[in-house]
């Protein structure tokens, strides 16, 4: 059954990366995203509906996840991005694939980016793959940030979370505050 679920996810993610659209002549939509993550025991989806203030991720050191990040908006996504610890804290298992990017921003963060094109807008994108949390007493976060074309005559509309992370020796668990 749980193998089902993840099935069902990744057709549906890839029936929105597969969707071209038209570019509405005014947006006033915000786009949207979500971030699954599975692993240790652990599952649970965040989207842009969350609290984010008000809870954190606890990761165990040493444990892998897998990973689910989709975004997107029905007038056309301009870009999809998630900002991480550097590959000291989050060091991906499987490989970051065209056409996401992924760039050092400084020593201690990366970005892993989608770019949508105003000629071909698509509804979305999704990325999926696997990392390992490392560390000891590590506080940091992960940033999501999807941007849409805003229409034709408008400004892009946005929406941007920043999950908080601990990684130590415990459980895999969300603790709210």
């Amino acid at each position: 059954m749980k193998h089902f679920i993840y099935l069902l996810i990744l057709l549906t993610a890839f029936s929105i990366t597969s969707c071209e659209t038209d570019i509405p002549e005014n947006d006033d939509t915000a786009p949207e995203f979500s971030f699954k993550i599975t692993g240790d025991g652990f599952s649970q989806t965040f989207n842009q509906d969350d609290d984010f203030e008000n809870f954190q991720l606890n990761l165990r050191a040493d444990a892998e996840y897998d990973f689910i990040l989709t975004g997107s908006d029905q007038g056309g996504v301009e870009v999809i991005q998630w900002q991480l610890p550097s590959s000291d804290y989050i060091e991906f298992i499987t490989s970051i694939t065209s056409p996401w990017t992924i760039s050092n921003i400084s020593i201690l963060s990366r970005m892993i980016q989608w770019q949508g094109d105003e000629n071909t807008p698509l509804t979305g994108s999704i990325l999926n793959g696997t990392f390992e949390a490392n560390g000891q007493n590590m506080i940091l976060s992960f940033g999501f940030y999807v941007s849409d074309f805003g229409g034709e005559s408008g400004s892009s509309n946005t929406v941007s979370k920043e999950l908080n992370l601990y990684i130590g020796n415990h459980n895999t668990e969300i603790i709210e505050f």
